[in-house]
């Protein structure tokens, strides 16, 4: 049970604020206040729990180790950033708070799983209320949103319940830490293709080419703080959980997936950027960006070594800060109550290296970052998985990763370019209203970005820690 308080005290504040929107209606604003708190004490209670010795709890269904502590923490940054951005916004509901609570959940449940029963709990608890988030705005745009969210996430869902299925019909567990002793002789007919619809199931949530399309378009048409949970927190916990089946359940069968998984990861970084180069909405540029950076992380997976481990959770975060920056900005432009009803694009940004320099420094540095500039925290993550390739003796992926970021460069500047024009200043720039939440989220993630980036040993020494998950294959 104490291992497990961090997750029920996120469900405990859920509760909390459902009871407080019915019991205390007039007192608006009161469940975020409990959610905020309940998210805060979570990840507290996590970080005092860094130096627990790995173990398997529930039936062999959860780890715990410092990896899972570690992803517990990236979801929570994720489920905070997302309420500070979405605070005191009026056409957000008052159950908001709640529904961002148990997705958050939901990620927090992937983090440790060892078993496909809260694997596909987690996913299902991460995804349903995200679908309800997406039309949150009660617009047309956000209803096509939230219809494409929910019925790809329920064909994805259908295709990993299947493919679960027939993993437990090959293996008669669910349990996929005790794979390695099975796989030898498992029905592989049953066995291989339910691996791969497992894969496909997690790969439509983390947006590899080809499950990619409904990226952009539910991105573009979901509230920005939603689309900042989507794009941070959901790329957290399908990545990890990949990580984890795989590394954990078919590790000895590597060489089969580890080069297809490369191939994707590269195909993956190359579509998403080029697909970004045109874009002229920021949230659709950022869309397809996010499919690339979905593709870098999959390198980390498809190196099958503890160095990818360690450079795909590293990466994570100076990604996630970004990620925060840039649409703390946006929300920012978007300038209150009804402003989202049209997205912030290419042309709104005119003028703001002038008028605006400081809001111009956060975006530069988010997209500098994106780019893996040196001296912010993507570049140091970039570097990690071009060191974990060439370990993996996979040239080949380190020179996609070199390639993807070239063509991810060009993307990202066409914003910076949009910034520094003179020729007038837009009208979102000029009426651009401040939040102090806004700018509280908007500090800590630059700070964070630029901080990782010039000294990175604190968080290389972490994240060189929490591949201790390994021990489970006693590599």
């Amino acid at each position: 049970m104490r291992y497990l308080l961090p997750e029920i005290i996120v469900a405990g504040g859920a509760l909390l604020g459902l009871l407080a929107i019915v019991g205390v209606p007039k007192v608006r604003g009161l469940a975020s206040w409990i959610l905020l708190v309940a998210l805060l004490a979570a990840g507290i209670d996590a970080a005092t729990m860094w130096n627990v010795t790995p173990s398997l709890i529930v039936y062999n269904s959860m780890a715990i180790d410092k990896y899972g502590i570690a992803v517990t923490e990236l979801v929570l940054l994720a489920g905070i950033s997302t309420l500070l951005l979405a605070w005191n916004a009026e056409y957000f509901g008052e159950e908001f708070p709640v529904l961002v609570a148990l997705s958050v959940l939901g990620m927090m449940g992937l983090g440790g799983a060892t078993s496909l029963i809260p694997v596909f709990l987690g996913i299902e608890l991460l995804s349903l209320p995200l679908y309800i988030l997406a039309a949150s705005r009660h617009t047309a745009e956000g209803g096509e949103a939230a219809l494409k969210y929910l019925l790809l996430g329920a064909f994805s869902s259908g295709i990993l319940l299947f493919g679960m299925a027939l993993l437990y019909g090959a293996t008669s567990t669910l349990i996929f830490v005790a794979y390695p002793g099975i796989a030898s002789h498992a029905q592989v007919w049953l066995l291989w293709p339910g691996l791969a619809l497992v894969v496909v199931g997690i790969t439509f949530k983390l947006a590899i080419v080809p499950f990619h399309m409904w990226v952009p378009d539910v991105y573009e048409g979901s509230p920005t703080p939603v689309t900042n949970l989507m794009a941070f927190g959901t790329k957290v916990g399908a990545a990890i959980i990949l990580l984890r089946i795989l590394a954990f359940g078919f590790y000895g069968q590597a060489s089969a997936w580890g080069l297809l998984l490369g191939y994707l990861a590269v195909l993956t970084m190359i579509v998403g950027n080029l697909l970004a180069l045109p874009q002229t909405n920021l949230k659709r540029l950022l869309g397809y960006s996010g499919i690339g950076h979905a593709g870098f992380l999959l390198i980390g997976i498809a190196t099958h070594n503890i160095q990818g481990a360690q450079a795909m959770m590293f990466y994570l975060l100076p990604y996630g800060l970004a990620a925060i920056a840039v649409f703390a900005v946006i929300r920012l432009l978007e300038g209150g109550p009804g402003g989202e009803d049209r997205g912030v694009t290419l042309t709104d940004l005119k003028g703001m290296a002038y008028q605006r320099p400081w809001l111009a420094m956060v975006l530069t540095v988010g997209m500098l970052s994106f780019a893996g500039i040196p001296l912010t925290g993507g570049f140091v993550g970039k570097f990690f998985l071009v060191q974990a390739a060439l370990f993996a003796n996979r040239p080949g992926f380190a020179v996609g990763i070199v390639v993807g970021t070239l063509v991810g460069l060009a993307a990202y500047l066409r914003p910076l370019q949009a910034m520094f024009q003179r020729d007038g200043v837009s009208e979102r720039v000029r009426t651009m209203r401040w939040s102090a939440a806004g700018v509280v989220v908007v500090v800590v993630a630059v700070v964070g970005t630029i901080g990782i980036g010039v000294y990175p040993q604190p968080l290389v020494h972490i994240v060189s820690q929490s591949a201790n998950f390994y021990w489970l294959k006693g590599g």
